[in-house]
């Protein structure tokens, strides 16, 4: 098993951080002292930081009215979901009940984030918030019959991120605290860790083999307890006497799937209008 590589710089500068919000809650919860990342660590921790204050003051920058306008649709989005779902626990029927118990534990889990704080923290609860009811609660969201509300949430995250996103690129490029520099070096530590992680695989008896290809292995099941990263950050991971180093690897991976996809659905629909662009431009004669 080695770790999933993915094209980081093509990750949005809220999903980056949401991803690698996620990272240091896994290393936290399984120790980094277990998987030989103490040292390396001690560096990403202050780059994170950094681009974390660097991101709030671009995003400040870059909030316009109209994307002001579009944090306040998925926030009505959001809270539509909750109070539907908050209601749904006093139906009738025992087994809708049940599953909406379930997804307002898993909203409430996520709800101070959402709420409460930075754009993006509240980008990164809800792009996990999405994964977690497309997910490991899927079967909740059907029996309910919230799908539509589902795909409301994430139209809107997805309308707010496309409006920051072109509002971002005027500013990405200042010289002072450059975001994007910071992303960079960033990446290069967190690649020189994974890395390692490989290595350690490696002479486990364990690593050196490609078992993620999309086309040879089929999707796993959810490994991990499902909710707020928070909650999942302090639960105890399932030891099967496998080594921490592979545990979290295989952990990891299951959060770089879902990152993948996301860019990979991108890609498609990138591809789509640009072959609609193509077949709608007249034929010159």
């Amino acid at each position: 098993m080695k770790v999933i590589r993915i094209p980081l710089k093509t990750l949005r500068n809220e999903e980056w951080f949401a991803l690698f919000t996620v990272l240091f809650l896994k290393i936290d919860r399984i120790g980094a002292d277990k998987i030989g990342l103490v040292k390396l660590l001690q560096r990403l921790r202050p780059l994170f930081h950094h681009a974390d204050l660097l991101l709030k003051i671009l995003q400040k920058s870059v909030l316009t009215e109209e994307a002001e306008n579009a944090d306040k649709l998925r926030g009505e989005a959001w809270q539509g979901f909750y109070t539907v779902i908050k209601g749904s626990q006093k139906q009738p029927d025992a087994a809708k009940r049940e599953a909406a118990q379930r997804l307002f534990n898993l909203l409430k889990g996520y709800q101070p984030s959402i709420t409460k704080g930075s754009y993006a923290e509240e980008t990164g609860a809800i792009v996990n918030l999405l994964q977690d009811l497309k997910g490991a609660y899927s079967a909740d969201v059907a029996l309910l019959n919230f799908t539509d509300w589902v795909t409301s949430l994430e139209e809107a995250e997805n309308h707010f991120l496309h409006i920051l996103g072109e509002r971002e690129e005027e500013y990405v490029a200042k010289p002072e605290g450059n975001l994007r520099e910071v992303r960079r070096e960033f990446d290069v530590v967190y690649t020189a860790a994974m890395n390692l992680l490989d290595a350690e695989l490696v002479g486990e008896g364990k690593g050196g083999e490609v078992i993620d290809e999309d086309e040879d292995e089929p999707e796993e099941p959810e490994e991990e307890p499902s909710g707020p990263v928070e909650d999942r950050a302090s639960e105890s991971p399932e030891d099967d006497g496998e080594s921490p180093t592979y545990q979290f690897v295989r952990s990891w991976n299951e959060t770089l799937r879902k990152y993948r996809n996301l860019l990979h659905q991108r890609a498609g629909r990138r591809a789509k209008k640009e072959e609609d662009n193509i077949s709608n431009q007249p034929i010159e004669d």
